[in-house]
Formats: structure tokens, C-alpha cells, sequence
């Protein structure tokens, strides 16, 4: 089952890579590619018994993409600075109630999303998104391979697309925090996730491991179009160091395809290659309870 599902996943990556390879760039439907740095901080704790806490920080960068999806319009021609761009950033709290190690439900009461678009033509747009999102996960213990399925809905409130003159500012311009009911819709996304340990059994203190993962993510809502409903696939491979007894670091590369379908005349696929890195503190609580014991 496992070596199937390694397979699986090797062979929709490299079908992605050759589908977008192939594509031609001023067809009917255009595909723009990009590259990109994801970044995360990952915070968990206990709060009591069989309840948890984390909290996520998001920093994403982009470089120029290979050309603007508007045609005479003009972008950067730096594509291998992968931090030039603002692209994302995130605060995302969660609580979770653990029953048993096979099942975990979780709620994010509110997280806070600020996207900037790449430049064109010296313009650069920023929009807000605050969501709302409930999710269950399930787990499989086959030996010492760890398979994770995720089932998430999210909730999601957009403001209004605004040009900023200033891309640095991590909250955007104040005029873009305005929420009208056209924008609000929801998304369904389903993960499965891979974790196989290396040098040990579980993942304990010094223990190195892969990550294999592929997600796909559904619109839904009032305000989605059928063309939309589609809405984008990643797919991740990369490797992890538990290099203390409660930090891990991971790391690895990121394939997404996003469909921004039917928007206006333009059909346009966005092909992103993410190097994307985290950062994992598994019980903040271990830290003061140490100092408290001292």
C-alpha cells in the first residue's frame, strides 16, 4: 500500500512538470510559472487533558514570473530571486481535541491572510482574507511509516483587491479591508501525507525523515462559478531532522497548480515551484516546565 502510494505521488508530480513543460505560453489557456519561498512556523502545546494548541506563521516570497498573464503588459525578468516579492502572509490559530492518536478533530476560529499579486507594469495589489475553517484528521500507523488524511472546510471572507504603493507593509493598505458578500465562498481540501523515519522507529531525538504529501482543494458557495470550482493541487517531497527532543525542521520542494479559470477573457494555470521550509516546535509547554523544574 505504501510503495503505491510513494508511486502515486511520483508519477502526478512528474506528470505536472511534463504537462507544464509542454504547454505553450500564448495558447487559449496560459500557464505562468513562478518561483517561490514558503516559509513556516509551526507552535503546538497542550491546553488540558485532550485539548491542544497551534499556532501557525506564514511568510511567502515570490521572484518575477516567466511573463505577465496580461498580454503588452510587462513584469520583472529576475526569476530565480525567490524572495523579491512579497506573496503571503498568515497568522493561524488552531485548538484541537485528540481522543486517540488515530483521530484528531480541530477548529481555526479565525485566521488572517494578507496576498500580494506580482508587479505588472510597476502595480502591485493586495488583498485581505480572514477565514474561518473546521477540520478532521485521521491517522495510520503501518510499521514505522506514519499516513496522515486530512479532511478540511474553510470559511473564507476576501476584501477588496487594492493597489499599494507599498508592498512591504505586511497589513496593506486600509482601504482593502472592506467585505462584501460577493466576495465570501468556501473550499474543501483533502490531504494525504506520508512521514517516514529513517534511522529510527519513531520520531524521536535525532531521527531524520521524509515527507510525501499531494492535496487537492474544491470551491464551493453561491458566488463560485462551475469553472472555478477546481481549484488547485500541491504536491510536496522533503525531508525532516528532529534535531531536539520537542523542534523539527523540514524541508523540501512544493509543486502547486492553481487554476484561475474563466477570469475575464483569460484562462490562466499558475505553475509555482516552492522551496518550502518549516519549523516545528511539538510542546512550547516543554520549555517552561523545564525552567519551572530548575
Amino acid at each position: 500500500m505504501f510503495k503505491n502510494f510513494i508511486l502515486f505521488q511520483l508519477v502526478l508530480l512528474f506528470t505536472i512538470n511534463t504537462v507544464s513543460a509542454q504547454a505553450p505560453a500564448t495558447t487559449q489557456r496560459d500557464y505562468i510559472h513562478n518561483n517561490m519561498f514558503w516559509g513556516n512556523l509551526v507552535i503546538n502545546g497542550k491546553i488540558k487533558g485532550k485539548f491542544n494548541y497551534q499556532c501557525d506563521f506564514e511568510e511567502r516570497r515570490q521572484a518575477d514570473p516567466a511573463h505577465s498573464p496580461e498580454p503588452n503588459a510587462t513584469v520583472g525578468t529576475n526569476h530565480a530571486n525567490i524572495f523579491k516579492n512579497p506573496y503571503q502572509n498568515a497568522i493561524r490559530p488552531w485548538i484541537h481535541y485528540q481522543p486517540n492518536k488515530f483521530l484528531r478533530f480541530s477548529i481555526s476560529p479565525i485566521t488572517w491572510f494578507g496576498t500580494w499579486s506580482y508587479p505588472i507594469n510597476d502595480k502591485t495589489y493586495f488583498q485581505p482574507e480572514f477565514r474561518t475553517a473546521f477540520q478532521i484528521t485521521t491517522n495510520q500507523f503501518l510499521g514505522r511509516v506514519i499516513l496522515n488524511y486530512r479532511f478540511r472546510y474553510e470559511f473564507r471572507f476576501y476584501g477588496v483587491k487594492t493597489e499599494t504603493h507599498h508592498p512591504g507593509d505586511i497589513t496593506g493598505p486600509g482601504a482593502s479591508y472592506d467585505f462584501p458578500e460577493a466576495n465570501q465562498r468556501g473550499r474543501f481540501r483533502y490531504m494525504v501525507r506520508a512521514i517516514v523515519p529513517f534511522n529510527n522507529k519513531e520520531l524521536v531525538k535525532g531521527t531524520f525523515y521524509s515527507l510525501t504529501s499531494c492535496e487537492a482543494f474544491l470551491n464551493v458557495g453561491k458566488n463560485m462559478k462551475n469553472a472555478n470550482i477546481f481549484d488547485q493541487t500541491r504536491t510536496y517531497i522533503g525531508v525532516g531532522w528532529k534535531f531536539a527532543k520537542e523542534i523539527r525542521c523540514e524541508a523540501g520542494y512544493l509543486n502547486q497548480m492553481a487554476f484561475r479559470l474563466n477570469n475575464t477573457a483569460k484562462n490562466n494555470v499558475d505553475l509555482n515551484n516552492c522551496l518550502f521550509v518549516n519549523l516545528i516546535f511539538d510542546d512550547l509547554n516543554s520549555f517552561f516546565r523545564k525552567k519551572k523544574i530548575e
